[in-house]
């Protein structure tokens, strides 16, 4: 079987080489289709790894080219007063992070927390694709071996008998029925990229509103870029992207890490799409559901962050001032 894939993967991105030239799209098709191939590999009936067919179908129509503009700011877009002020959007996401903290919520400074947390079922996974939605995430994920974070000493490679090793090796050993070895540099990347598919459960229901009103209306899945980050992770992706929280010191509040926060791209819908994303989302935002702000830049997104418990944070005058970093 492992042949089959990989006679087809080379096919594949030969065929993506040789049209309008290499970009960074093109890029994460192809690494993704191989962590896919790895993974189909290992398990052909894996309900959360979807077949690398059937994801590469949904990537496709939610990339489309459309009949209209798209882009950031395609003409007759609209954007709604509720997502225009990024600095009060990111102080409300960081005052409920902070709730939620003092309420016993860890933030997940390592892929080892991730883990932690995806077996006490406090995170769920996504699948790669659904009728509704598909996943563009963890394109930065490594091989490199897994390691423990702080601030103090940074990164240090995990010793085979240490606490957040066994919490790893655990998970790996039965990860929804599909066994990983650490030791593996692929399956180690696979692992990586499956933590970072997820989300707070309740999160996964917003998504997927969201995403089935987008269908019911436009019949293509949403791209959703962005999930669950560690610190780390996160520490990470701020050195190389813009739109990145900036993450500089252990009492740092950024919304990623909370497991409540998600992307979708918004840069090949046409106005009326993204009109209609932003209408759908500030309805829920009115609610008291959710905090959302249009991101735009090199990774343009619609940010959102669901309140769990239904209810925005209670706000001071200091945070209400705060401008903070207007990035996620």
């Amino acid at each position: 079987m492992y042949k089959k894939f990989a006679f087809y993967f080379l096919i594949f991105t030969s065929i993506i080489f040789t049209t309008d030239g290499f970009n960074e799209q093109k890029f994460f098709l192809i690494t993704s289709v191989q962590a896919q191939v790895n993974s189909d590999v290992k398990s052909s009936k894996s309900v959360l790894n979807v077949s690398m067919e059937y994801w590469r179908q949904q990537w496709a129509k939610a990339s489309e080219k459309r009949k209209a503009p798209v882009g950031e700011n395609p003409q007759g877009t609209v954007v709604p007063v509720e997502l225009l002020d990024s600095s009060a959007s990111l102080n409300r996401q960081k005052a409920k992070l902070r709730e939620m903290i003092s309420n016993g919520y860890k933030q997940p400074l390592d892929f080892a927390d991730l883990a932690e947390n995806r077996l006490k079922g406090e995170l769920v996974e996504l699948p790669m694709a659904t009728e509704s939605y598909v996943l563009d995430i963890g394109g930065s994920a490594s091989e490199t071996q897994f390691t423990s974070y702080n601030f103090e000493d940074g990164s240090v490679i995990l010793e085979p008998d240490s606490p957040k090793y066994l919490t790893l090796k655990k998970l790996a050993d039965n990860f929804d029925g599909v066994k990983y070895d650490l030791n593996n540099a692929a399956d180690r990347r696979q692992i990586k990229r499956r933590l970072l598919r997820m989300v707070n459960p309740q999160t996964k229901k917003v998504i997927e509103e969201i995403a089935d009103a987008y269908r019911k209306k436009f019949n293509r899945p949403l791209r959703l870029t962005s999930m669950v980050r560690s610190m780390e992770y996160q520490n990470m992706l701020s050195r190389t992207n813009a739109n990145s929280f900036s993450v500089s010191e252990k009492d740092s509040l950024p919304p990623h890490i909370s497991g409540c926060a998600f992307d979708i791209a918004l840069k090949q819908m046409t106005a009326e799409e993204q009109n209609f994303v932003m209408k759908k989302i500030t309805e829920m935002e009115n609610k008291g559901s959710l905090e959302a702000v249009r991101e735009l830049g090199a990774n343009a997104v619609f940010h959102v962050f669901v309140y769990t418990d239904g209810k925005p944070p209670k706000m001071d005058e200091m945070e209400d001032e705060d401008d903070g970093d207007d990035s996620d």
